[in-house]
């Protein structure tokens, strides 16, 4: 049992209260997915990637777990995700990727930190601001065309660094567009651009010690680039989408909450919102207090479903802001206080993200497993077991 966990029991029994709603996290799944990516690539070092709250899971819950563990550094996206590491006395190194401010790198007084460099203006600005060592990683426009200096301004943010001694370039990055696509072509040409920069850059700056392009779906092309580190996100949480689809991952966030009430409905009865469920049979619906602000997507009105002692309830009606109905007619003795597992960590689970991201998903429109653990509400419990 971790001090953490039992600092949650304590305050349980202090206040009284227990959470109706929390969101598992495993932690034997978090670290068998970040081995199972160090073994398989031992030359690389792997950066697990920590923005967006960890991809849903929990910033501070995710770096305390791996704080120990043999990793490059963490990435976040935004200085105020490394304050709030800090804060929650998080000591790896941690890489900000995203834009900063120039004046906020300048006059950042967190320790271990290293700052990715996005824009040229960017790089003139804090050129001229800083008053200290700052450690930068030299972000390269490789063909995203959103962040990152293109190869045509390469030579002018090489004199910029070298004329500012309290400018040290540590790495270099950059990042796949279409990482995960099967025709590779796309791909390949940010390759060739890579390899002609960071040629140029490591012969200009010696004291660069990372290198790395790769994101989960890109680590396929590590010989390719002949990088020493990559970025690990997706595949850190659960899941390979990469079109090869190998690595046996195992997904960590399981959504548990209880059965709030449970009544009878004759057919010709409708449910939630709109009636846009009308049953047709004698049925015995259940209210669970999960809705869309929790993370349960709207789109699984009428199509999801959640688990009762193992069995697969549907979700029926309108998924509300926090409520959501399942039908539980073929649950034993159900009965108020029940758990259910809103979302599973099961992959075969009907409603693991894999199987959300497939129910949600239209002709149109593809959806992605990191658009539904985003979704999961900050503000819930996260309990590590």
């Amino acid at each position: 049992m971790t001090i953490r966990t039992s600092l949650r029991k304590i305050r349980r029994t202090l206040t009284g209260y227990t959470p109706l709603v929390e969101v598992s996290i495993s932690k034997e799944n978090l670290l068998h997915n970040l081995r199972t990516y160090q073994k398989r690539y031992p030359d690389l070092q792997f950066a697990p990637v920590l923005k967006s709250n960890a991809y849903g899971h929990d910033l501070g819950t995710i770096a305390r777990l791996l704080d120990h563990e043999k990793i490059a550094f963490f990435v976040v996206d935004s200085y105020y995700e490394a304050r709030r590491l800090r804060r929650a006395n998080v000591r790896s190194r941690i890489l900000v990727m995203g834009y900063v401010r120039p004046e906020d790198i300048a006059k950042s007084k967190l320790p271990n930190v290293d700052f990715g460099i996005t824009d040229l203006e960017q790089l003139r600005a804090l050129t001229e601001l800083v008053k200290h060592p700052v450690r930068i990683h030299f972000k390269l426009d490789t063909g995203m065309r959103r962040l990152g200096i293109p190869e045509s301004h390469v030579s002018f943010a090489e004199d910029l660094i070298k004329d500012q001694p309290l400018l040290e370039l540590v790495g270099i990055a950059s990042h796949f567009a279409d990482a995960d696509g099967e025709d590779e072509t796309f791909t390949r040409a940010q390759v060739d651009v890579w390899q002609a920069v960071a040629k140029e850059l490591l012969l200009a700056f010696p004291s660069i010690e990372y290198r790395h392009i790769a994101a989960t779906k890109g680590v396929r092309f590590n010989d390719a680039t002949g990088t020493n580190v990559a970025r690990l996100g997706i595949g850190l949480y659960g899941f390979d989408t990469s079109p090869s689809a190998e690595a046996p991952l195992r997904p960590i966030l399981e959504l548990r909450t209880l059965i709030a009430s449970v009544r009878e409905i004759q057919a010709g009865e409708s449910v939630g919102y709109n009636a846009t469920y009308t049953a047709d049979h004698a049925m015995k619906i259940a209210t669970v207090p999960v809705g869309y602000y929790e993370g349960i997507d709207r789109r699984l009105s009428s199509k999801g479903a959640m688990l009762v002692e193992g069995v697969v309830c549907p979700i029926v009606g309108r998924v509300s802001m926090n409520m959501a109905s399942i039908d539980v007619t073929h649950v034993p003795d159900v009965a108020p206080g029940d758990t259910v597992v809103a979302v599973s960590r099961n992959p075969s689970d009907a409603n693991s993200v894999s199987n959300i991201v497939r129910t949600v998903s239209t002709p149109e429109y593809a959806e992605t497993e990191y658009v539904i653990l985003t979704h999961f509400a900050p503000h819930l419990e996260r309990v590590v077991e």
